[in-house]
């Protein structure tokens, strides 16, 4: 081993590194008796996906690490912005902290911190000297991400922020053309999520797949979608036809056929209809959220029959009454699209909005509407320059 000269002071390293904001964790561990060892930790990150791994770094002072290390297994929960007075409690070891644990869950390492992002359940995988603290690797067992998408809490130039997060961009060399497109338009997505207290999605069509490149506003509302950056799904009937309603005919009937191989049936004028109506408005609506929730599990892949259910009851119940109704008389809609174009007057991208409860009035229906319509259009101006 090469061995480290201390060129720098600490006190100046650890000033210098206050810049960097790190996550907050409490790592805890169920002992032999049943009581409870936990930490607070500024140092948890990820090690490796194959095979899973994470890591820690606690110091070699610590009087709870040892603890934590003889049951051979720990439980870290990432905390969440609201929850400094966690951290505190756990820091300095006040009365009372336990009670913000969950209780004991058979078959995980320790108690889960109530309301985390995140926690994350390990055996102690290896144990590495690094320097004044240990470098802890944790092979993971399980996962299990909070409720509602709450952002973690930040430590940062010794104090505790939030992070703030309007939008966040896929990076996939493949779409560099549309990533340039997306982040051209990235600014417009993130004031119609702030002028509509919804989620804004800037999704592009690639290689017959609908791709989600942006999201702004993705905290906006609990009733949020949970498809995000750099998810995708086939471009296939009824899904996504502002890509296909002003395409050739021969990219219509492709869209249409791919589902027809999927669901074994054929919806042609329930199809046509949904093209002209998605013509006639500027903008594909989208009503049920029994639907909208059951293609969400499809695309998290937490559906074992794939996407052809959620396709067949879609087409089954085909574009009425959305295509009849005005938009401001319509319940229970689950999502707003809007094509972006390019200088030849392409579809190429899609602002999407969603998060809506079900519940809005129709005048804030109409004026998700006319946000939607107005911020396309010039996200096409900006294209089209």
């Amino acid at each position: 081993m090469v061995a480290v000269t201390a060129a720098v002071a600490p006190q100046d390293l650890r000033r210098a590194l206050g810049l960097h904001a790190t996550g907050v964790a409490v790592v805890t561990a169920t002992e032999a008796d049943g009581g409870t060892a936990a930490m607070v930790v500024g140092t948890f990150t990820s090690v490796s996906l194959d095979p899973p791994l994470v890591g820690f770094l606690p110091d070699r002072s610590s009087s709870s690490w040892p603890r934590i290390a003889a049951t051979g297994g720990f439980r870290v929960s990432v905390l969440a912005a609201d929850q400094e007075p966690v951290c505190r409690a756990f820091a300095t070891k006040a009365e009372g902290r336990f009670d913000l644990l969950d209780p004991v869950e058979p078959g995980t390492a320790g108690r889960a911190v109530r309301g985390a992002v995140l926690t994350v359940d390990c055996t102690v995988h290896d144990v590495l000297d690094a320097g004044d603290h240990h470098l802890v690797l944790g092979a993971v067992r399980s996962l299990a991400p909070g409720a509602g998408g709450r952002l973690p809490l930040l430590f940062v130039r010794g104090g505790y922020g939030a992070p703030s997060v309007p939008s966040v961009q896929a990076e996939v060399p493949a779409w560099a053309a549309q990533l340039a497109w997306a982040d051209r338009v990235r600014p417009e997505a993130e004031a119609l999520a702030a002028a509509t207290h919804l989620e804004c999605l800037v999704t592009a069509a690639v290689d017959g797949r609908v791709v989600s490149l942006v999201a702004a506003g993705v905290e906006s509302r609990a009733a949020g979608s949970a498809t995000r950056v750099g998810t995708s799904f086939p471009l296939v009937a009824p899904l996504a036809p502002v890509f296909v309603a002003w395409a050739p005919e021969a990219e219509q009937r492709a869209w249409a056929d791919r589902a027809r191989a999927l669901t074994g049936g054929g919806h042609d004028d329930a199809l046509a209809a949904q093209l002209h109506a998605v013509r006639e408005r500027g903008v594909h609506v989208t009503t049920g959220h029994a639907t909208a929730d059951a293609f969400e599990r499809v695309v998290r892949g937490e559906e074992a029959d794939g996407l052809a259910p959620v396709l067949r009851a879609l087409l089954d119940t085909g574009p009425l009454p959305v295509a009849e109704e005005p938009v401001a008389e319509l319940v229970d809609v689950t999502s707003l699209t809007a094509p972006v174009r390019d200088a030849g007057g392409r579809v190429v991208l899609a602002l999407h909005l969603s998060g809506f409860t079900g519940t809005e009035p129709g005048w804030e229906i109409g004026r998700a509407v006319t946000e939607l319509h107005a911020a396309a259009a010039r996200c096409s101006l900006l294209l089209g320059r």
